[in-house]
């Protein structure tokens, strides 16, 4: 997706959007760009009612994606899964984005999956920071599009 359609609030007016951004406290760093890009493209398209709440896991994430859903018009959840030398990763990664889907079907208030699941550390700095790929703003885009696909 270029820079240029990013840089296009999709929504008229979303000033009155209420965004909820659930975000895991594991891979802190990764997350933290992720979140604070995302946050600056909510602002930049005038959005400044952002309600944050962080989970442990990605597998936490699901149940506070969850939470957020009941009092905000989408949802954001950020997490970052990095493969290690088990079969944790795939246990985690596939479970987290089956829960956070489910939550999806089951309502009308939008989550974005915004899980990076990557083979490394570099893969996962290089998606997530912010003079790079940008995962953040991009994850933030598609939220703001997918609320206005739902309210048409």
């Amino acid at each position: 997706m270029s820079d240029h359609t990013l840089s296009t609030p999709v929504l008229d007016n979303c000033k009155h959007l209420k965004i909820g951004i659930a975000f895991t406290l594991w891979n802190e760093e990764i997350v933290s760009m992720l979140k604070k890009s995302a946050e600056e493209y909510f602002n930049s398209c005038g959005i400044t009612n952002i309600v944050s709440l962080e989970a442990m896991g990605a597998w936490e994430l699901v149940q506070a994606s969850k939470k957020l859903q009941k009092s905000c018009d989408g949802v954001l959840a950020l997490g970052a899964v990095i493969r290690g030398d088990t079969y944790h990763f795939e246990l985690i990664a596939n479970s987290a984005s089956k829960g956070l889907m489910e939550l999806n079907i089951a309502s009308d208030i939008p989550v974005t999956m915004g899980i990076l699941t990557t083979e490394s550390q570099a893969q996962a700095e290089e998606r997530a920071n912010p003079s790079k790929l940008n995962k953040g703003k991009e994850l933030a885009f598609t939220l703001l599009h997918t609320i206005k696909q739902l309210n048409v």
